[in-house]
């Protein structure tokens, strides 16, 4: 959907609305008391507001009225910041949540494989979950979760072994060292084939066993390359 789903009339009346919130936020006094927003005229304004929200999220509205509606976006909620108690606390508190979050994924990275990848992605279906913050601050939250989820990976990496508890996901790497092991075979010379397929080996026995038969046949394609590497005349 964006804004062409909306027909012409709609979109000229969401960009009048807009250009009205935009004069009537700038209109407000600076020094607006908190019992103001039990007033007809700022309930009134919230539901413009909430209407044209719903409009934006939905990419209905027209590029040049979207980012004029972002700048009344940012106005209205230092606004409501300031006077509406309830909407303060709800998003000071998603905030919270989502500070949460990254502090637990930067945490992670002193968990074994398995659950630190499922914690990961229990944090990410969470993350998605919370409402939006404004634009600024939901890009600035996310690349810090982004940042905290590629650190966990990099400290996994370069300090600790390979470690997998969970045997389906044993499975699924013995498949990763496999298509690693034929690349090597294709790429690499016959020494060096064979320093890389004895660091593979090495990391394939640290691993927990999967299922016995798919075990073994993976085992055994795994030893086919190996042989072939080893029955390559000398370099």
């Amino acid at each position: 959907m964006n804004s062409q789903d909306l027909n012409s009339k709609h979109q000229r009346y969401a960009t009048t609305l807009v250009l009205k919130l935009a004069q009537w936020v700038q209109a407000l006094p600076t020094d607006l008391p908190s019992s103001f927003i039990k007033t007809k005229e700022w309930q009134s304004m919230i539901a413009s507001y909430e209407y044209l929200n719903k409009l934006h999220k939905e990419k209905h509205l027209s590029r040049t009225t979207a980012r004029n509606f972002v700048d009344v976006k940012s106005a209205l909620h230092e606004i409501r910041m300031d006077v509406d108690v309830h909407y303060a606390n709800e998003y000071s508190s998603i905030v919270a949540h989502r500070e949460a979050i990254i502090q637990q994924a930067m945490g992670s990275k002193h968990m074994r494989y398995a659950r630190r990848i499922q914690l990961l992605q229990e944090l990410h279906r969470e993350w998605g979950q919370l409402p939006s913050l404004l634009h600024l601050h939901e890009r600035a939250l996310w690349y810090r979760f982004k940042s905290a989820v590629k650190e966990a990976q990099r400290y996994e990496t370069k300090t600790r072994q390979f470690e997998v508890a969970d045997v389906e996901v044993a499975y699924e790497v013995k498949k990763h060292l496999l298509h690693e092991a034929k690349l090597v075979l294709d790429e690499l010379s016959k020494t060096k084939a064979q320093e890389r397929l004895q660091s593979i080996d090495l990391r394939w026995r640290s691993l927990p066993s999967a299922n016995l038969d798919l075990d073994k046949r993976l085992r055994a394609k795994l030893r086919d390359i190996q042989r072939a590497v080893e029955e390559r005349p000398k370099e």
